[in-house]
């Protein structure tokens, strides 16, 4: 998955290893879970942030398709991983293959501090890394997805999945 450049020697290499293995598995797991349909602990795994704007998201777009939709209904939805928890995560899945950055990209750490983290992501075919942004929430890492891939494109896919 990553090439890490750790130090030689054996103490320090412990203590980096205790450092990033937590923020490379939860990012690794996050991936795999979406390759393998298990949405609960996709959803798990994001960050406080990415939740709140993907039910912005979805309430915007639907509210533009449906009209009126109260907010906490969507909230409710993605708690009880209802029908648009369902829609919103098989479009996602179907959209993004994750196997392209689980089998055909190189993981290096980026910068790393208390509460933040970065993974630097480059697929083999592009001309550019993605960096992917984690954060330290209740002592778990947790991707942040909206932190790292969000731009107006999103709504463009959420009008989309609702359609």
């Amino acid at each position: 998955m990553s090439h890490l450049a750790l130090e030689n020697n054996s103490a320090a290499h412990d203590d980096e290893y205790r450092a990033l293995a937590p923020i490379l598995s939860s990012a690794e797991k996050f991936f795999i879970y979406l390759k393998d349909g298990e949405y609960d602990a996709v959803w798990d795994s994001l960050s406080e942030n990415s939740h709140k704007v993907i039910i912005h998201d979805v309430y915007e777009v639907t509210r533009k398709i449906n009209g009126e939709i109260n907010r906490e209904d969507i909230i409710k939805d993605f708690n009880s991983r209802g029908r648009m928890f369902a829609n919103y995560w098989n479009s996602f899945h179907r959209s993004f293959d994750a196997d392209m950055v689980l089998e055909h990209s190189e993981w290096e750490m980026g910068v790393i501090r208390k509460d933040e983290a970065e993974i630097i992501i480059t697929h083999n075919d592009s001309q550019g890394p993605t960096i992917l942004k984690m954060r330290k929430e209740h002592n778990l890492w947790r991707v942040g997805l909206a932190e790292t891939f969000w731009q107006r494109k999103a709504l463009n896919l959420l009008h989309f999945i609702f359609q």
